[in-house]
């Protein structure tokens, strides 16, 4: 079996050793010789390639040799959450398919640090196999790319015949550096893999290495399914293009000429070459050259906008403020004129729920709990619905990378220029499941493609006929990928098209491009505006892009991928079309995608306000029944039980003081007022404040803390005194808030960023949330028992130990859910926050704060070790802050001497970030840190200037010295120093950066080490995950940051036990 299975494994150049046409005899002169025709050797061929394109050969190509040793890229790209698994699932199927008729294997992994399953080459045996199956099942992401350290490893094994090299992100050394290492060594054969790969430099080390090496290259796309190049495919197409000339020439030799001579085929060679014709063997058997499979045209497509109209919540009338509003009831208010203020009514308030409505006001609703069940069932069905939709939307298909094409005339844009031609075959098959899924029941379409220069298939839109389809997929073929992006001309191709007689008929255009269009966004955003206003059309941008390759020295018309996107968004929204972006892993932003999550969110937000209403009348009902003294009673006066007052409080008046202080008011009632001789009476009872004189006004809040007596005469003729109010105490009961965070990030500081974020701030303070005085354990010696009491009311609520103190717990559990949520979406965002300090040049240099900076490079010996990664990550700063942030900028180097770039600071355009990356590029490190003059240099250029020091703390000054120059400095010049560590030696330099920052109000920052990026996905998946453990940060920035996620995470697992704590004390209750 497996001498059978070695002979079908066959590289193309030893499969055609026995079947190319000169094996065969069937080039141009054996048939001159035999006068024969070519059999079947073009089919022959197709089908191979139709064999190489199925099964795990269309991942790997197929595998030569008998003792293979394989490496496997576990980097933190290939090995992400999004791909690992399919990597898994694909070298499983490599092994059971071909590796395990080898009859020695050697595996070997790869990221930042190189591990291997054995030791050495092992044979192969059932035993081994299943710690091959193993090995591949616990493979993780480990960082970088070192693809250097891993053949270095692989060519210490001799007797290895084949290397498969699996690669799918861009080696951490350079394509020369590689090869250099294969070059010199005594090497195998070697077999390169790109595995859904379309990064610009692991596509051309992988070529490099296959033509040093004279093995073989295969690159493969997941996002197409098909392979995209390989060294043995080209070898049958190369066979294939031969055969096609002989039978070119065939066909001139028919009609009597070949090249410029006359010839003359005899009769039985004319009528064997009368059943031949070229259309015979035509090159359709591939993916992309077989005709198209038209589908059958299903309902009429709508855009989620227009769906969401007859499917979404208000057409459902399942909108939760519609359904409330029937038993919702606003608080009545009646002003008193007796006493001078707006008083509201307290009924409903007891016997009904409070709910905070959508305008910010708070509504009595009456509750009617099997309608709100009812509700809630029928909000789970809408939120499946449109569940259903995202999965239709985001399934592998043209929904996914053009949405849903709804217009009945319909225009096509592709972006076939030069920079694309990586993604050729990308854009072809976009076009192509478009042409065969969403296209054939349209009234009538166009294809316009653009580079330097715009062409168009037709003139003017023709119907969507079987044949127009098949002739347009045919003539996209042909086309290359050429010249400029000139999108501007492409839309006016579109845009301005003569109108048509169907008026009536809806118009759509469709840009499928992958960059900035070469004119300024300005111009073409105003331009599409216009155009779209004026006419019945939208205008709908595709977004393709492939990885973000940031280590290389951006071009000189620079823009991220961010920046890129946020200025297609807002060309789409300007045509009155949707955004849609994609990449090889899938969807990055889909407008008809977002609709349908933003209908969703809203359902959740009123499940959960379901479950709030829920929560206050199971309270309600339960606070009703635990006892009516609590409660106010609703009766009349002369049904209501006997009560006893309190005694006054501590603070008012004794009433020695109140009757020596009346003594003096009742000499003015005894000449007011005197009984006659004949009958006497007592006057009725005058009830009177005698806490306020009289003629003076108090204010509200004192007027509110004021004791109200009465006052009548006894029988004794003393006076006596009722106390009818007492000042009731100020709620100190702390409500929980609902946070609205900002999506963007802002250019600022940690600290300025927690100022408006942090959890003090938003006031999701769990401590002192439970620590109010309502809150507190109170114990009192008892004499007779001679012990501490807890108060009578301890055992009602739950007590729980935060700080060392015992407190009461007064919030519910309802309120505890919302807290819960409140910190789950902060920590969602502090997740953001810390992905975006780790990405780009802000991982090595921090955030670039000001707007006027001068970047300090220390260039002396001791920064020799991580020169050349310095040049490129400044390189990248310079683009990615200063030039898209539009920060006037400088560089000084500085060693022995002081080096300076500009003699003062310039903008930060195309032309100046170019020279400055160049002129960094030419510098080389060498002497002593003059650190003192350099930062006496930066801070002459400008007021207020942002000082950016990166070095290892090292300098021929003492540090107390330079310290002490730059407060003499401050106190003449307004200026911030900033200060990066990299390849330090001693702690003693950290400190001194870390001090002449903050003296200054600067900031320290040191890139972390090792930071995988798997680390912060599992974080903004899965933030109270307790086996997320942050690394410990030492930068200013990263650990204030890391400082807050902690802190919020104690307070998720503290509310998270004092929920459970409310919950299980109710249900010892209800037993």
């Amino acid at each position: 079996e497996r001498r059978d299975r070695s002979e079908a494994f066959e590289s193309s150049e030893r499969w055609l050793e026995s079947r190319s046409l000169e094996s065969c005899g069937l080039s141009l002169s054996h048939l001159f010789s035999l006068c024969t025709t070519p059999p079947v050797a073009i089919e022959m061929y197709h089908d191979r390639i139709k064999w190489l394109s199925q099964g795990n050969r269309k991942v790997f190509g197929v595998v030569n040799g008998s003792r293979v040793g394989v490496l496997v890229d576990t980097s933190d790209f290939n090995c992400s959450t999004e791909r690992l698994a399919d990597l898994q699932r694909e070298l499983l199927t490599l092994i059971e398919e071909q590796l395990r008729f080898k009859n020695q294997l050697y595996l070997l992994s790869y990221g930042s640090e190189v591990s291997s399953l054995w030791e050495k080459t092992l044979d192969i045996c059932p035993l081994r196999l299943r710690e091959c199956y193993a090995w591949v099942m616990q493979l993780q992401a480990g960082g970088g790319c070192d693809l250097l350290q891993a053949l270095q490893r692989a060519l210490t094994h001799s007797q290895l015949d084949t290397l498969l090299i699996i690669l799918a992100a861009r080696p951490d050394q350079t394509v020369d550096v590689i090869c250099d290492c294969l070059a010199l060594n005594r090497m195998p054969s070697v077999h390169a893999v790109a595995y859904n790969c379309s990064s610009p430099a692991a596509i051309e080390t992988v070529k490099r290495m296959a033509a040093v090496s004279g093995g073989r290259y295969h690159l493969f796309s997941a996002a197409l399914g098909v392979v995209d190049s390989s060294t043995d495919v080209d070898l049958l197409w190369a066979e294939i293009k031969a055969a096609r000339d002989v039978l070119t020439q065939i066909q001139n030799m028919r009609q009597g000429r070949l090249g410029d001579t006359a010839v003359t085929v005899e009769s039985e060679i004319s009528t064997g070459l009368d059943s031949l014709t070229l259309s015979d063997f035509s090159s359709v058997s591939s993916t992309r050259g077989a005709p198209l499979s038209i589908k059958p045209a299903g309902p009429a497509p709508s855009s989620s906008s227009e769906w969401l109209k007859t499917h979404g919540l208000k057409a459902q009338k399942l909108d939760l403020y519609q359904l409330l509003a029937r038993n919702a009831y606003s608080p009545q208010e009646t002003f008193v004129p007796i006493l001078g203020k707006t008083v509201s009514a307290t009924v409903h308030e007891r016997v009904m729920v409070q709910f905070e409505w959508h305008d910010g006001t708070v509504k009595n609703l009456h509750v009617d709990l099997p309608s709100l069940r009812k509700y809630q069932k029928r909000l789970m069905g809408a939120v499946q619905l449109f569940e259903r939709r995202v999965e239709w939307l985001n399934r592998t298909g043209s929904h996914q990378i053009w949405g849903t094409v709804c217009e009945q005339r319909v225009q096509v844009l592709l972006d076939m220029s030069g920079m694309n031609t990586h993604y050729q075959l990308h854009i072809q098959h976009a076009l192509r499941i478009l042409l065969q899924e969403q296209l054939a029941n349209k009234h009538s379409f166009n294809i316009i493609v653009f580079g330097s220069d715009v062409k168009s298939w037709q003139e003017k839109m023709v119907p969507s006929t079987h044949e127009n389809l098949q002739a347009v997929w045919q003539w996209i073929q042909a086309l290359e990928c050429v010249g400029g992006r000139n999108t501007l001309a492409a839309l006016r191709r579109a845009l301005e098209e003569e109108p048509q007689d169907e008026a009536a008929l809806t118009h759509g255009v469709y840009l499928l491009t992958t960059g900035m269009p070469d004119q300024h966004m300005v111009s073409v955003t105003a331009y599409v505006s216009e155009r779209c206003s004026a006419a019945n059309l939208n205008l709908h941008v595709c977004l393709f892009t492939g990885e973000e390759d940031t280590v290389r020295c951006p071009p000189p018309r620079h823009a991220t991928r961010a920046e890129t996107a946020h200025a297609l968004r807002g060309l789409a929204h300007a045509g009155n079309g949707r955004f849609l972006w994609t990449t090889e892993t899938g969807i990055v932003e889909n407008d008809d995608i977002s609709a349908l999550i933003g209908e969703m969110e809203t359902a959740a937000n009123y499940c959960q306000k379901c479950s709030e209403l829920l929560d206050s009348l199971i309270q309600k009902g339960s606070s009703r029944g635990s006892g009516e003294a609590s409660t106010p009673s609703l009766k009349p006066q002369a049904w209501s039980h006997k009560t006893i007052l309190p005694s006054p409080r501590p603070t008012t008046l004794s009433l020695a003081r109140l009757e020596s202080r009346q003594m003096s008011r009742f000499a003015h009632y005894s000449s007011a007022w005197r009984p006659n001789s004949s009958k006497a009476e007592i006057p009725a009872v005058q009830s009177a404040d005698f806490s306020t004189p009289a003629g003076r006004t108090k204010p509200a809040d004192q007027r509110r803390a004021t004791v109200s007596q009465s006052v009548f005469f006894m029988e004794d003729g003393n006076l006596g005194f009722i106390f009818k109010k007492y000042p009731k105490p100020k709620s100190v009961r702390k409500s929980i808030n609902t946070i609205k965070l900002a999506k963007h990030e802002d250019i600022c500081s940690t600290k300025q960023w927690l100022k408006r974020f942090g959890i003090k701030n938003l006031k999701l303070d769990l401590h002192k949330l439970i620590s109010g005085p309502e809150c507190c354990h109170h114990n009192k010696m008892v004499p007779s028992v001679q012990k501490s009491v807890s108060a009578k009311y301890c055992d009602i609520f739950p007590s729980v130990q935060v700080n060392g103190a015992v407190r009461h717990l007064h919030l519910t559990s309802g309120e505890l859910k919302h807290y819960l949520n409140q910190t789950d979406k902060l920590m969602q965002r502090y997740g953001r926050r810390l992905e975006w300090l780790l990405t780009g040049s802000r991982r090595m240099f921090g955030s670039v704060l000001e707007k006027d900076v001068c970047v300090l490079l220390d260039v002396s010996g001791s920064m020799a070790p991580c020169l050349p990664e310095l040049q490129k990550g400044l390189a990248l700063l310079i683009w990615d802050q200063l030039h898209a942030n539009s920060v006037r900028f400088n560089v000084l180097a500085f060693s022995g001497g002081v080096r300076i770039w500009q003699p003062a600071l310039v903008e930060s355009t195309e032309d100046l970030c170019t020279e400055a990356v160049q002129w960094l590029s030419q510098l080389s490190s060498h002497g002593p840190s003059s650190t003192l003059q350099a930062l006496q240099t930066g801070c002459g250029l400008a007021d207020d200037v942002g000082l950016y020091l990166i070095c290892d703390g090292g300098c021929d000054s003492s540090h107390s010295l330079i310290l002490t120059e730059i407060e003499t400095l401050r106190k003449e010049k307004s200026f911030t120093v900033h200060t990066v560590a990299l390849n330090y030696h001693d702690r003693s330099d950290i400190e001194f950066l870390k001090c002449l920052a903050h003296k200054t109000g600067g900031r320290y920052h040191k890139a972390p080490d090792d930071i995988e990026t798997a680390l912060i996905r599992k974080l903004l998946s899965d933030p109270c995950s307790a086996d997320t453990v942050l690394p410990k940060f030492e930068g200013d920035d990263l650990r204030k940051l890391s400082e807050e996620i902690e802190k919020l995470r104690l307070f998720q697992k503290q509310a998270k036990a004092f929920r459970k704590t409310i919950l299980g004390s109710r249900n010892l209750e209800g037993t």
